[in-house]
């Protein structure tokens, strides 16, 4: 306990760890102001001029004349209609058709409804969506029902020809099943706030690795590490593996409390200023009618949460790893911050199965832009092997806790092989 107090007590007290857990924070919280100000509502004053508001303001508007709570086939049909009427009105063949102020007044508190409605009647053969005048009553009453068979569309457009197709088309099914219908809407927290929870994530892997890197390689850079060999109990297996174990441990406290808190702090902030009610919105109007993901917006930000601190932890341990063996702290931070974007690089220049493989099963699988947990989860990508689907969402998350165990037993084993006591 006195190595990990020690330890714990070094790491926190170097410049660059107060300053980069600093950065973090703020982070934190500009990640989650910024989406606020993406949000805009126009309408028209007492005197006919046009004012166009944005931020909070915008997302006050928008909540008081915006649809929520339950959203049955009756309240989708009402938004068909209205919509419908006013293409009528103006003889629109697009929503560029209709004056914007008439937009905001009459149809924006329909539009994710329709917007929704267009995607689950698309066109099975090309993925096309209808245009507004092309749904009818009789759609928005079948609206549920219709997404099963949209679902189906959307894996064979994507997946066909694939050794084990339908098994993914199985999987994707039994996913959606449990999926809760009908869907819930409050105005509030958007898909571009989700987008940021995800940049957030790798910004903080980004500087918590910066912290880590040093925690082993340090002592090898000053002589440190020799002269703890050199003193009384410092050569000892037991004296190695505890020491091995503290700087094990305040690396992961300190990083892991850092990315914790934060990721916390952005799940306030953010509810905050979208407001609560939108905590209850089915993940599905922010995304696709067709997303597996079984969640409200509330619990999916903190399911996101949870499930990246376990690739963060694994992205973690590789870095300690790695920081054994470095010779010089340049070195480790150079392979920490690599291994780290590593997955999205491969995620982008590595073709086919064995990318999407590699770019999943390295530490860092899962954390990153386009390659991010969050969107394997709501899109349909799965891995291919041996005439088997595998949702890629379900391989990273069943893999995190093996690299954490194993990168971990590997960072211990090295340092004792390093210092001859292995």
């Amino acid at each position: 306990m006195n190595l990990y107090r020690l330890e714990l007590k070094r790491v926190c007290k170097t410049r660059m760890t107060a300053i980069l857990l600093a950065i973090a924070l703020v982070l934190a919280v500009v990640m989650a102001y910024l989406p606020v100000t993406f949000i805009g509502w126009t309408e028209l004053d007492a005197s006919g001029n046009e004012v166009r508001y944005t931020g909070l303001k915008a997302i006050r508007k928008r909540q008081e004349q915006q649809v929520s709570g339950t959203i049955t086939p009756d309240v989708m049909q009402e938004a068909l209609e209205a919509y419908q009427r006013v293409y009528r009105q103006y003889d629109a063949s697009s929503i560029n058709d209709i004056p914007v102020e008439v937009f905001y007044k009459e149809l924006a508190r329909y539009q994710p409804l329709v917007n929704n409605a267009k995607e689950a009647f698309a066109d099975p053969k090309t993925g096309m969506a209808p245009g507004v005048m092309g749904l009818t009553a009789e759609d928005m009453q079948n609206f549920y029902s219709q997404l099963p068979k949209r679902l189906e569309s959307v894996i064979w457009l994507e997946q066909d020809g694939k050794p084990g197709y339908e098994q993914a088309q199985a999987i994707a099914q039994k996913k959606f099943d449990a999926v809760q219908k009908p869907f819930t809407y409050s105005f509030g927290v958007s898909s571009d706030a989700m987008d940021y929870q995800t940049l957030l994530s790798l910004l903080l892997t980004l500087l918590c690795a910066v912290i880590a890197a040093p925690v082993f390689a340090s002592d090898a850079q000053t002589g440190a590490q020799d002269i703890q060999l050199c003193t009384k109990n410092g050569g000892l297996r037991l004296a190695a593996a505890k020491l091995a174990a503290a700087k094990l441990a305040a690396a992961f406290s300190i990083t892991g409390a850092a990315y914790l808190l934060c990721g916390v702090v952005w799940i306030l902030v953010t509810n905050a200023l979208f407001g609560w009610e939108s905590t209850q919105t089915s993940v599905q109007w922010l995304f696709s009618v067709t997303s597996l993901l079984p969640y409200t917006v509330g619990q999916m930000e903190w399911v996101m949460l949870v499930a990246n601190f376990l690739i963060f932890f694994a992205e973690v341990a590789f870095v300690l790893m790695a920081s054994v063996w470095a010779k010089n702290n340049l070195t480790a931070l150079s392979v920490a911050l690599i291994s780290v974007v590593a997955p999205l690089i491969v995620y982008m220049v590595v073709p086919g199965s064995f990318g999407e493989w590699l770019s999943t099963l390295l530490p860092a699988g899962g954390i990153g832009l386009s390659n991010a947990l969050m969107y394997k989860m709501i899109s349909f990508d799965f891995l291919y092997a041996g005439g088997h689907a595998f949702f890629q969402a379900d391989v990273l998350l069943a893999s995190a806790p093996i690299k954490i165990v194993l990168l971990v037993g590997l960072a211990a084993w090295g340092y004792l092989r390093k210092t001859k006591v292995a």
